[in-house]
């Protein structure tokens, strides 16, 4: 031990106060760093400066704006004073004033009290509503300073009959001044979200294609090489440095190959990523008219039928042609191919968008919006299979998440700058760009989705007999049952129909109503991946189902048991936790359940199975929605629906693991029956 110490002395360490000075170093030395500290300071002080002044600038534009409203408020209580004095009523017996002013605050939600008083001093409160009368009173005579809560305005009467001199007076709360300039505040975050999501999909896609994938290709093909098996050729194309690395690795193969008379096969890595950006194209094509849809189809059907009765019929065309060919399309896609059904789709949907632009009556826009379901149905089933044949058991659900995922954002995004394009360029050019869309993921789908990932040999049609075993399986049943039907269900029902409604109804504005269902796509964008690879650890798609309907009971029996805003974003959060933690694992779990059918017929039959029972999940929840709102109104619907999710959940949790597996898929009696 001692020769070996000496033989291989200690090098001299580096002095310890040069040590100490790195570690203790906050930034690395230099003087770019304290110019970049003092520009990003001198930055933000300034930006702090401009956006005070500009907040001030605001707050006077709006308070005159604000004054603006509050005469016209004024004038039409003043009116109503002025007909009720000429029909002789007297002043002090006039009533309904409190009535006229709830009605005013119904369409203004800042104003806070109205009063009829006198003009003299000391002024004599005739009539008031909003407010008890000693608040006003009370206000009335406060000191308006810096922070006096109201604005009021005052508008005197002209003199009619025998009485004093009245005039009119409303409070608005000073709060007003700000909250447009929070909501552009607002605005401008959803904007830098959407940018910040936008630039991430597109560095995922091109950092996974062209670094990490050839990357993880070359770590086999060198690991080959020093196992000195020399069987793998790097196959994941590049034209960078890896690429022309790479190949001189090839070349060197190929030449070693020959001498010891192996015959090396290129190794490829399956670009799984690249259906996240196809499947968020195609979504993103649809979603880009999705806040323009209802007027549009209504102005074009306004000659043939009722404008909203018009509009109803097209959009339920176009759901029905998905809820239909979504499966027809699951039974022959391992026949045709997801690139071949991919890239069949996408033409579809582009032909259908643009037709939808140029419609001019109830027919041909029915015509071609049925197109578009058909094209969007088939890239969604393309999109999905692709996972499933790239994937196993250890991975689906992440795959299938990373899809998810992308549909998502695009469920964000697409409505916000559709919005932006229709606003600036109107509804027609909405479509065309669309279609734009659609056209251009035709083109990439050459490149992001290989035909390799195809099955070796195709399933044989299922038979009668398999499909009734199928069918007959208790645990699809019951997976079917209560949680892929709930789950579509009450997402159609709860946040797309009740939730506008209700925040409607308690005075939210269409941007505040936007950003809460906004919450369900970003909690399902951060959670979704989180939630997958905690289900592949697992290998519990069945747990992570449970999971995620328990978090839908919970957000929305608390939105019932008390309707407030804010409650009601926490439930769409929590809704959008459980669907990123089921949706993926109903599909793996689907699969598992079926695994003996799936061995023989492939899992066409079984997702088209799925698929359909979703879609008509998701057409019941607007219509159930409605149903109950009529009957009950739109909270207690909500709290119905609540109830509804907690049984399904509970169903789900002691049926699943209690009823008997899969019956064989070839029963003895089938024969060759077909």
């Amino acid at each position: 031990m001692t020769s070996f110490i000496n033989r291989n002395p200690k090098p001299e360490a580096s002095p310890p106060h040069d040590d100490r000075n790195v570690r203790s170093r906050l930034f690395p030395k230099g003087t770019i760093w304290i110019l970049l500290l003092f520009s990003t300071l001198s930055l933000c002080i300034a930006l702090v400066g401009i956006s005070w002044r500009a907040a001030e600038l605001a707050r006077a534009d709006l308070q005159t704006e604000i004054r603006e409203k509050a005469e016209i408020e004024a004038r039409v209580l003043g009116e109503k004073i002025e007909n009720a004095l000429k029909l002789g009523i007297p002043l002090r017996e006039i009533v309904g004033f409190e009535t006229v002013v709830y009605q005013l605050r119904n369409g203004d939600p800042d104003l806070v009290f109205a009063a009829l008083t006198t003009t003299s001093k000391p002024s004599e409160i005739l009539h008031t509503g909003g407010l008890p009368p000693n608040e006003i009173a009370a206000t009335l005579h406060a000191p308006e300073d810096g922070d006096f809560p109201y604005i009021v305005t005052h508008l005197s009467l002209p003199q009619t009959g025998d009485h004093d001199d009245i005039q009119v007076v409303l409070g608005h709360a000073r709060a007003a001044l700000m909250r447009p300039v929070i909501d552009n505040l607002y605005d401008i975050a959803i904007i830098f979200i959407i940018t910040l999501a936008l630039s991430f999909e597109l560095m995922l896609l091109v950092l996974t294609v062209n670094v990490a994938l050839p990357v993880r290709v070359a770590r086999k093909v060198l690991a080959n090489v020093r196992e000195r098996k020399f069987t793998l050729l790097h196959g994941q194309s590049t034209h960078d440095e890896i690429g022309k690395f790479m190949e001189r690795i090839n070349s060197m193969i190929n030449t070693t190959a020959q001498k010891v008379g192996t015959h090396p096969r290129p190794e490829r890595e399956v670009k799984l990523i690249g259906v996240r950006m196809l499947a968020f194209m195609f979504v993103l094509a649809e979603e880009l008219a999705r806040p323009i849809m209802p007027t549009f189809f209504s102005q074009v059907t306004s000659h043939s039928l009722d404008g909203q009765l018009g509009a109803g019929v097209v959009m339920a065309v176009h759901l029905l042609m998905i809820a239909i060919a979504m499966p027809i399309c699951s039974l022959f896609q391992e026949q045709v191919g997801s690139l071949r059904m991919y890239l069949c789709g996408a033409f579809l949907a582009t032909l259908g968008l643009i037709g939808t632009a140029f419609a001019v009556g109830i027919w041909d826009l029915v015509l071609w919006r049925a197109l578009s379901g058909i094209g969007y149905a088939t890239t969604f089933v393309a999109c999905q299979s692709y996972v499933l044949d790239a994937t196993n058991d250890s991975n689906r659900t992440q795959g299938t998440a990373m899809m998810v995922s992308g549909i998502m954002l695009a469920d964000i995004c697409g409505p916000a700058i559709g919005g932006i394009i229709a606003g600036h360029f109107g509804p027609d050019m909405t479509f065309i760009a669309g279609a734009t869309i659609a056209f251009l993921a035709v083109v990439l789908a050459f490149f992001l989705m290989d035909n390799m990932v195809r099955g070796v040999t195709i399933p044989p049609i299922p038979t009668r007999a398999a499909l009734r075993s199928m069918l007959g399986n208790r645990r699809l049943q019951v997976l079917i049952v209560f949680a892929a039907i709930p789950a579509k269900l009450i997402l159609s029902g709860f946040l797309y129909y009740l939730t506008p409604i209700i925040l409607l109804q308690s005075g939210a504005t269409t941007a505040e109503i936007g950003r809460v269902i906004m919450l369900y796509g970003l909690t399902a964008i951060l959670t979704g991946w989180i939630a997958a690879k905690w289900t592949d650890k697992n290998q519990n798609e069945t747990r992570a189902v449970g999971i995620g309907g328990g978090l839908t009971a919970a957000g929305l029996l608390l939105a019932g048991w008390m309707p407030e805003y804010a409650l009601f974003a926490v439930a769409v959060a929590l809704l959008g936790l459980a669907q990123a933690s089921s949706i993926p694992a109903q599909l793996s779990a689907s699969l598992k359940l079926s695994k003996e059918f799936t061995k023989d017929h492939g899992t066409g039959p079984v997702l088209a199975v799925l698929r359909l029972a979703e879609r008509l999940g998701g057409a019941i929840g607007p219509l159930l929605a409605a149903g109950l709102t009529l009957l009950v109104g739109a909270t207690q619907a909500v709290l119905i629906f609540g109830v509804f999710a907690a049984f399904a959940v509970l169903c789900f949790e002691l049926l699943i693991g209690h009823v008997p597996s899969d019956r064989p898929t070839t029963p003895k009696n089938e024969g060759g029956e077909k």
